[in-house]
């Protein structure tokens, strides 16, 4: 067990960063992977779980980025983007787009095909939103972007998720839970 209060001569600005990081991992979240194209036309893509519906009229979507992300530029000058809610068995996919690397598409491009503005998207998930950029809002160390919707698919595959530092599915993690 442990406590989420501040400790003796912490201010909301000198909150412990890995306390707070664990505080806000109680909170079970979805798994998602969004993609984009670069302006130099290289795609790019990263594990998120920021993800969260906003509005249905118009069909808003959000989701944030840190700004020192590697691929925060292209996400950031481009103005679609791609968010796919992964599956309870893309667990290795989550893990490689969670990783820094140059070229995330080369051991993967034969689970993508073209999508908006020629952004990769994924050929199964669970949910996938295709959006143009509809706002950005720069808060904090994030960038939140604002996609409006223009095409949308669901399955009925048991989603990915993430808690307490861990990805599976909800059956999975509620058992790791106990």
């Amino acid at each position: 067990m442990y406590s989420w209060a501040p400790i003796a001569g912490e201010t909301p600005q000198t909150l412990d960063t890995q306390r707070f990081r664990k505080a806000l991992g109680s909170f079970p979240t979805g798994i998602c992977l969004v993609t984009t194209i670069a302006d130099d036309g290289k795609f790019e893509g990263m594990t998120i779980n920021s993800f969260a519906s906003v509005s249905l009229a118009p069909q808003l979507i959000l989701w944030s980025i840190r700004d020192d992300a590697r691929s925060a530029d292209a996400f950031l000058t481009s103005r679609t983007f791609i968010l796919s809610v992964l599956a309870a068995d893309q667990v290795e996919l989550a893990m490689h787009f969670a990783k820094p690397a140059p070229d995330k598409f080369t051991r993967h491009d034969a689970f993508f095909e073209p999508g908006i503005g020629g952004c990769p998207r994924l050929k199964r998930s669970v949910a996938t939103y295709e959006c143009t950029v509809y706002s950005r809002h720069q808060e904090g160390d994030h960038t939140i972007l604002l996609g409006q919707v223009q095409e949308f698919s669901g399955s009925d595959h048991a989603p990915l998720m993430f808690h307490d530092g861990k990805m599976g599915s909800m059956k999975e993690l509620a058992a790791a839970a106990r």
